[in-house]
């Protein structure tokens, strides 16, 4: 098979098992049932546990890498350049591109048929509680269908996504922690972290004593997931950071990008609506519940404040390169121009200037470098 037609249908097949998630809940008849009397509420509307969610999607995300770090990104980077770089550099990148396929397709999946289903006053799927629905049939063996909640093939659709968004960023990140273990310290807590809470949010038989106020958990989850989704925008920035090397201006464009966005959506979606929603709704909350949940808000915002610092030291290191790289141009072109303006001029000792003056220039670029190297990769493992 030719190298270039591999390299299409590799590339096809990942993205396709990538948003397969996003596929089958836009169009409810594609693979899950239409018929909502023979669906659950707890099981939402999908026919099948959670479980089983989760590893159709860590299935997907694994077959994706493997076709991707073998017959796609080679290609996109040029056999020789991703050849030069070593296996942490590759992994990354691999992880970048799967995080920003996964990422993608979730937010098509919250923005167009979750986001309806959200209000500030009460909350998501107020009306169609899967805990709730559970307890009745703990307590009273009660079996809720999805269409005795009251639900409509859009409502189902949007319940559904929601599962599939939330199992699809927690697959993504069992898969990052396997795929490269040498993640820095911040990035395994915040992945354990959204794991465990993703598996205990969407497990209806757990935490079920408070099931009432599952729409407002829900509703800050909401946020929070939107926000990991949009982060698409800061991850695909700092890819083409890396793709735009050895060119440190272009490298300094993109990382400040990559800040502004981050900086925008740990304002807006990690910390201004999940605190703001969470103030709405003390009383029913509890002041226990709701110190708890504004701590570990402040705690991922932390993380994200962190990774930002990180980015700007990466940033000014950029923007030192981009000035050792103009003044090696103007170094390499100022003996052209002195020999031009003077044929005669001898060249011996101003040519061994310009020659001792373009080494020191490249070992202070080089120096800058190494010395942001570690900085780098913490920063760019997780962004």
């Amino acid at each position: 098979m030719p190298g270039a037609l591999k390299t299409t249908l590799a590339t096809a097949a990942s993205v396709a098992l990538l948003w397969k998630p996003t596929v089958v809940a836009m169009f409810p008849g594609f693979l899950y049932t239409t018929d909502l009397s023979a669906v659950f509420l707890p099981d939402g509307c999908i026919g099948s546990t959670s479980q089983t969610v989760f590893v159709f999607c860590l299935i997907e995300v694994l077959v994706a890498c493997v076709l991707l770090k073998d017959h796609v990104l080679p290609v996109a980077f040029g056999l020789e350049r991703w050849g030069s770089y070593d296996n942490l550099k590759q992994q990354k990148l691999v992880g970048f591109i799967i995080k920003i396929l996964v990422r993608m397709s979730c937010a098509v999946q919250i923005i167009v048929l979750v986001s309806p289903e959200f209000n500030m006053e009460n909350g998501l799927f107020a009306r169609f509680n899967m805990k709730e629905a559970n307890a009745r049939l703990v307590k009273h063996g009660q079996v809720t269908t999805c269409k005795e909640a009251g639900m409509g093939l859009r409502d189902a659709a949007a319940l559904r996504a929601w599962i599939f968004a939330r199992d699809d960023m927690m697959a993504v990140m069992v898969w990052e922690l396997a795929f490269i273990p040498g993640l820095p310290l911040d990035a395994w807590l915040h992945h354990l972290f959204v794991i465990l809470g993703v598996a205990l949010g969407s497990d209806p038989q757990l935490l079920g004593s408070r099931a009432k106020i599952q729409p407002l958990i829900d509703g800050i989850s909401f946020f929070l997931v939107l926000g990991a989704t949009l982060a698409a925008a800061v991850e695909a920035a700092v890819l083409m950071y890396h793709f735009s090397a050895p060119d440190a201006a272009r490298q300094a464009k993109w990382m400040m990008t990559s800040m502004v966005v981050q900086a925008l959506l740990v304002l807006i979606l990690f910390a201004g609506f999940p605190l703001a929603l969470v103030f709405m709704h003390l009383e029913c909350l509890g002041y226990f519940q709701s110190t708890g949940i504004v701590v570990l808000i402040g705690l991922l915002a932390a993380v994200e404040v962190k990774m930002i610092i990180v980015k700007l030291a990466i940033f000014r290191n950029a923007r030192r390169k981009t000035q050792v790289q103009r003044q090696l141009v103007q170094v390499a072109e100022a003996p052209q121009a002195f020999l031009d303006a003077s044929p005669t001029a001898p060249g011996g000792s101003f040519n061994h200037d310009i020659s001792r003056d373009a080494a020191l220039l490249c070992q202070e670029g080089l120096g800058g470098r190494q010395a942001s190297h570690t900085s780098e990769m913490a920063a760019t493992a997780n962004a």
